[in-house]
């Protein structure tokens, strides 16, 4: 079975409210497989609803069922998560999804308008794979886009109409943020070289601003943990995830740390 944690959750509060957790457990507990989508999401919920997929996964691990879960970083860097559920989650098997390939990103095109009952050409299908290499979600909305498109125009499914449809999303990439932009504007800011911000020097003035780009990259561009770390002098992606962590907790508690980050951001985005 499939399910979002925001589904285990609602679950989870519904049993509370009609004292049913009897019910929820033999739900789950009898389940053959189990994925579980966005599994940091429980971090942020109260302790009953981590408790008692703690005992769910236990149950269906001891039975020799399949749990599966997806999530946006890694157990042991999930804040206010359990430490029961760290230690869990951390015995499987990890792996990092990345983004299709192109042929990969045509065949899911292809899947998914066979499912609409609608066949897209290869030339509409390879135009999107092309344009959107993102995840998966992107590119499922932007075929929705092109859809929509084709059935409100009444033009049909053409390259024509997938281009007019696409023509906001490919404006906004042609804004995008590029990886060398961020470097040299952060270094620019705070009057530093490239080269210190990809060295191995770890002063606090450089240290600081190496943490605060690396930040800025992962919430401006697409690119993935380990492709910013090693943009930046071939780190781990555990660098550039304590570098985020850093941040965001230095801008709660920083207003110079936060005014600067601020204004880095309209810099970029101008």
């Amino acid at each position: 079975m499939i399910y979002t944690c925001h589904d285990y959750i609602q679950d989870v509060v519904k049993a509370s409210i009609r004292q049913g957790f009897d019910e929820l457990k033999k739900y789950y507990n009898g389940l053959d497989l189990l994925l579980m989508d966005d599994i940091q999401f429980i971090a942020g919920d109260k302790t009953k609803t981590q408790e008692e997929f703690f005992y769910t996964f236990n149950t269906l691990l001891d039975k020799g069922k399949q749990v599966i879960m997806t999530c946006d970083t890694y157990p042991k860097n999930i804040n206010n998560l359990n430490e029961r559920l760290i230690s869990r989650f951390a015995s499987g098997l990890t792996v990092e999804i990345q983004p299709p390939e192109l042929e990969m990103r045509v065949a899911i095109l292809k899947r998914k308008a066979e499912q609409n009952k609608l066949n897209l050409d290869d030339d509409v299908a390879f135009f999107i794979a092309q344009n959107i290499k993102s995840n998966v979600r992107e590119l499922e909305g932007a075929l929705n886009k092109v859809l929509y498109q084709a059935q409100f125009s009444g033009k049909g499914l053409s390259l024509a109409v997938a281009k007019e449809a696409l023509m906001d999303i490919f404006a906004m990439e042609s804004r995008s943020v590029s990886i060398d932009d961020i470097q040299k504007t952060v270094c620019d800011f705070y009057k530093l070289k490239i080269s210190d911000l990809l060295s191995n020097k770890r002063t606090q003035i450089i240290a600081r601003p190496r943490q605060i780009a690396m930040t800025l990259t992962k919430e401006l561009t697409q690119h993935s943990l380990p492709s910013i770390g090693n943009a930046f002098g071939g780190r781990d992606h555990s660098t550039v995830i304590h570098a985020q962590k850093t941040i965001h907790s230095l801008r709660k508690s920083d207003e110079k740390i936060e005014r600067e980050y601020n204004l880095l951001i309209q810099m970029l985005n101008n």
